[in-house]
């Protein structure tokens, strides 16, 4: 049996592949820990980027509650105008407000996704592989979720997770060395 700590050659880019790194059809390029090609940043959503991901949905989502709840006030406020001015701005309130709810909701469902992956340490290639297997074989083991959550945001304070920037220990993964090639 292939120890999933190995290095592999990728069979489309045809360089070493990382343990547990799959290969972007749009990047053309493989990726550790990918989860998957995001258009929205236009690159891979993997092991160097997610926690900037994840901090992404976080901050839209509450963009979108923001401006929903902007629409609210607008919309109930204090009316000014006649009928016709009246209909017309509840239209574009209904319209607003749907809209940032709708959006808001599909990016919270993205940012449970993200977090679910990484507590359940299964980035979105590994879910659909072993999604076709009857009893899903984990090599790696189970580990705390608040271990595997600290591997994407670093050891530093919880709160520092919610900023752009490094808050204490990182603790990225360690990688098994490249295999001895002949070159």
């Amino acid at each position: 049996p292939q120890n999933p700590e190995d290095w592999t050659v990728c069979s489309r880019c045809e360089a070493y592949r990382a343990p547990r790194a799959h290969h972007c059809r749009v990047c053309h390029r493989c990726v550790r820990r990918m989860d998957h090609h995001c258009p929205w940043i236009n690159n891979c959503v993997g092991e160097l980027n997610q926690k900037y991901f994840i901090q992404f949905l976080f901050y839209t989502g509450l963009t979108s509650a923001y401006a929903a709840g902007l629409v609210l006030v607008a919309w109930l406020g204090p009316a000014g105008g006649d009928g016709i001015e009246n209909r017309i701005q509840t239209a574009h309130c209904i319209v607003l407000l749907l809209e940032s709810l709708l959006f808001g909701a599909f990016v919270t469902v993205v940012f449970y996704d993200q977090v679910t992956s990484i507590m359940m340490d299964e980035p979105a290639p590994e879910q659909l592989r072993n999604r076709g297997l009857k009893e899903t074989k984990r090599p790696r083991g189970c580990r705390a979720k608040l271990a595997l959550l600290q591997e994407v945001f670093g050891r530093g304070c919880v709160l520092c997770w919610l900023f752009p920037c490094s808050c204490g220990t990182p603790a990225g993964p360690t990688y098994s060395p490249l295999p001895a090639c002949d070159v």
